[in-house]
């Protein structure tokens, strides 16, 4: 046999281990637990312009509303209410976190880096459908419907446990050719916090809020929170059982 036969011979057999442990991987391992089933709160919410200014003076005074836990273990209260803020590019925030995200934003592009918002504030609808989509795309590439939905629910929050719901986060991204979008996720993972923002699931944390890390997910919880969970390298749920 030649060295060149040898040669045909081992590539050959090193794709078909590799097609078959891409097989055994998709199709024969454990599956995966799905995550528990919630009825989905209905989330009212208005905008800041077709309010009254008492109403939007006693939603301004609600305690400790930056600090709201939602998670695949924590769904949304039953009877909550936002009132939203528009923004320009047709995303929209809760009123209260704007100030302070608008202002991150400023010293952002004043620094040359240039952050835009490519999700924020979602309906319990808009969350579902966001799931099915994801769901249909795993469906396609060949998982059965068992780890499509498993996989979909890794990536995709079950609607009426998405802080998007509670529009106190923005996914952000780049919004300009000059900077990449790890630039800007670097800018804003030394920076947030001054601003009361924090990477809200991080690939060290993933044990503990049961996400998978997103660079791009940042969660309001205020300046004095953000500014502890910063310097002790916690995530809202340690924050929450430090602080209760």
């Amino acid at each position: 046999m030649t060295k060149k036969n040898k040669k045909h011979i081992v590539i050959a057999t090193a794709i078909i281990i590799l097609v078959v442990a891409l097989l055994i991987y998709r199709y024969y391992i454990p599956d995966m637990k799905p995550k528990k089933q919630f009825t989905p709160a209905a989330v009212e919410y208005a905008y800041d312009d077709s309010v009254t200014s008492s109403q939007l003076a006693e939603y301004n005074a609600r305690q400790d509303w930056q600090l709201t836990l939602v998670n695949n273990d924590t769904p949304i209260c039953e009877n909550c209410s936002v009132i939203l803020t528009a923004l320009d590019n047709g995303q929209a925030v809760d009123c209260r976190i704007y100030p302070q995200l608008q202002k991150m934003f400023d010293d952002a592009r004043s620094q040359g880096i240039y952050p835009t918002i490519t999700s924020s504030f979602r309906t319990a609808e808009d969350q579902q459908d966001i799931l099915e989509s994801k769901y249909e795309h795993y469906q396609k590439i060949g998982y059965s419907d068992k780890k499509a939905k498993a996989y979909a629910e890794e990536w995709v929050a079950m609607p009426g446990t998405s802080e998007h719901e509670l529009g106190l986060c923005v996914d952000i991204a780049s919004g300009d050719s000059r900077v990449t979008n790890q630039e800007v996720w670097d800018w804003l993972a030394k920076n947030s916090y001054k601003y009361g923002f924090i990477e809200r699931y991080t690939a060290e944390k993933q044990d503990i809020t049961g996400i998978i890390p997103e660079e791009w997910h940042y969660r309001y919880v205020g300046e004095k929170a953000a500014k502890e969970m910063y310097e002790n390298n916690l995530c809202l749920e340690e924050y929450l059982q430090k602080v209760s």
